[in-house]
């Protein structure tokens, strides 16, 4: 009962935080992965001046986005970094039915401080690489971290175990992202994406893609009563051409499924 209560205060505060202030009827609430923070805010503003709604966010990872998701005053739209958590909001009863979609492709980076000297040519040169540390989003829950695991794991059957014991497990990928823009023995695996949110890293190398592991953002509304359309149509808005340029000119690129 206590772990329940504290969850639902930790939803609600975040929730507070996130959204920038009371919400309105005819806002839209959209609970989206950090790693889609940009892209995100850019996409709102379109939508905002074609359907005049205004948009407001809570930024953090998806793990943590699905946990609230119930808890909140009001969610009308999930943007997850992976189809895992889509799925637990769905399980949940929490998701729309049938309004799931792949939102957007990405790919995954190493990274270094710009300050560092390291190079490294692939994925095998990180087992023997002389760094302290290599940040990723916590790979139990973060899908950043998820993918970056398994990448490492499909390369080679003893990379994962070559790094393991040297992994800082951080609360989403953004912040994975900081701990490599503070520390030149610090090394990191983000999305591609990410890379521009920093000036002070540099990409090492970049994972080749994996048709068996599709790097993919994924899209969903939320049941609620209030204003059952508002969801449906962020999600419409999302698959315009319009919202397409935006996301490429993010670095992200088209996908599908």
């Amino acid at each position: 009962m206590r772990e329940g209560i504290a969850t639902a205060i930790l939803a609600l505060s975040v929730f507070g935080a996130g959204c920038g202030g009371t919400q309105k009827t005819g806002d839209v609430m959209v609970f989206a992965a950090a790693s889609l923070r940009e892209v995100a805010v850019d996409l709102a503003a379109a939508f905002e001046r074609d359907h005049g709604r205004r948009v407001r966010f809570n930024f953090a990872g998806s793990n943590t986005l699905a946990q609230q998701i119930r808890a909140a005053p009001r969610v009308d739209v999930f943007l997850s970094a992976d189809e895992e958590w889509i799925r637990f909001v769905e399980d949940r009863g929490d998701a729309v039915p049938g309004s799931r979609r792949v939102f957007l492709a990405n790919g995954l980076v190493a990274i270094r401080h710009r300050d560092s000297a390291l190079r490294l040519s692939g994925p095998a040169d990180l087992a023997t690489a002389p760094f302290r540390h290599l940040a990723l989003g916590d790979p139990s829950a973060v899908p950043a971290g998820r993918y970056a695991r398994a990448y490492l794991e499909r390369s080679s059957d003893e990379l994962w175990a070559a790094v393991a014991d040297r992994v800082v497990p951080a609360l989403d990928v953004r912040a994975a992202l900081a701990l490599v823009a503070s520390d030149p023995e610090i090394l990191g695996i983000v999305y591609r994406t990410d890379v521009k949110a920093s000036d002070r890293v540099r990409i090492l190398f970049e994972f080749a893609p994996r048709d068996d592991l599709p790097v993919v953002h994924w899209a969903v509304a939320i049941r609620q009563d209030e204003n059952p359309r508002a969801g449906l149509e962020f999600l419409e808005f999302l698959e315009r051409p319009e919202a397409r340029e935006i996301a490429l000119r993010h670095g992200f690129s088209a996908a599908s499924g």
